[in-house]
């Protein structure tokens, strides 16, 4: 029996080790066979989209669902934690009109946008906090009437 080559590290969809715009990477295991199978689907589906060209498109825009509309601008980072460094030179080879190769070279040496962390909500804001301090209210309140205070 061969000895298995086994991989020093998992593919990982912000890895970018391939120039896809969007890195899917599908990964399925099973101890049964004593097997797993990782596909860089991406890099797959781009060679499937030049056999088909009919059957793709890619539209230079975002569809945002949240408002049924399609958005053409390229959106600076406001997640709340650091930009995924892949999701950042594709972001910046889109603003730039540069190849991802060299973003990689000019950027490589810099960091990506910091997040921004979530504000903390208010003490006692929330609706279920709302709603449990009625229930304590109430209750000392039938604790009172009961005991004749």
């Amino acid at each position: 029996m061969t000895p298995a080559v086994l991989p020093e590290m998992f593919w990982d969809v912000q890895d970018d080790a391939c120039d896809c715009t969007f890195q899917r990477i599908g990964m399925w295991t099973n101890p049964y066979l004593g097997e797993t199978l990782e596909v860089r689907m991406c890099c797959i589906w781009e060679k499937l989209y030049e056999l088909f060209p009919g059957l793709a498109r890619k539209t230079p825009a975002f569809f945002d669902y949240n408002r049924d509309e399609w958005v053409s601008d390229v959106r600076e980072w406001d997640g709340e934690a650091e930009m995924p460094r892949s999701i950042w030179y594709r972001h910046l080879a889109k603003k730039e009109g540069k190849p991802l190769a060299q973003i990689r070279d000019e950027y490589g040496h810099l960091n990506p946008p910091p997040g921004t962390p979530r504000e903390p909500e208010p003490q006692g804001s929330s609706f279920t906090e709302a709603l449990l301090d009625m229930v304590f209210d109430l209750a000392e309140r039938l604790r009172k009437l009961e005991h004749g205070s």
